[in-house]
């Protein structure tokens, strides 16, 4: 008797050890992986999945948030029609978020309007007066309106501004 309970103990245990190792390699360890790989665990053992607030620290939702504000978007556009105003090819890329997108498109942009001695045409597109549209933490967008020759009236245009690590709102777009 004792050796038919042994036996059916082994037997359970073998059992056990059979389906917790299939379960380990082919539902934990492929998932722990993932999530390690997407930055959501420790890579080093245990392996401990990351808490909310580290997550948090770790990538902020909203980058550059928190990052006190020393340029507004209005002193940015100034700054930037004041470079077309004095045909300043450098202050006017100074004020493009390098970390954009359209970054090198921009930067070209104002590039070959530079060469093509075009700046004081642009200065006179972008009117005095910007309007905020939309203002987050570290987006924003802003609203300017202009006179189309090619439609014969006044348009609204859009200038969209992020805040860079130093806390300098920077125009996103032309």
């Amino acid at each position: 008797m004792k050796k038919k309970i042994l036996g059916l103990f082994v037997l359970f245990v073998v059992i056990a050890a059979f389906f917790g190792g299939f379960y380990f390699y082919k539902i934990w360890w492929p998932e722990k992986q993932l999530k390690i790989d997407n930055g959501l665990a420790e890579s080093k053992f245990p392996w401990r999945n990351y808490t909310d607030a580290e997550l948090e620290a770790m990538y902020p939702q909203i980058k550059n948030a928190a990052i006190p504000t020393r340029t507004t978007p209005e002193q940015t556009y100034a700054s930037f029609r004041e470079a077309l105003r004095t045909n300043n090819l450098e202050l006017a890329v100074a004020q493009l978020y390098e970390e954009g997108k359209r970054y090198e498109e921009n930067s070209q942009f104002l590039e070959d309007e530079y060469a093509a001695s075009r700046f004081k045409e642009l200065y006179g597109h972008y009117s005095e007066k910007i309007m905020r549209a939309n203002m987050y933490e570290a987006i924003a967008q802003y609203e300017y309106s202009y006179f189309s020759k090619k439609y014969s009236q006044d348009l609204i245009g859009t200038i969209d501004f992020t805040k860079n690590t130093s806390g300098d709102w920077k125009m996103d777009s032309l």
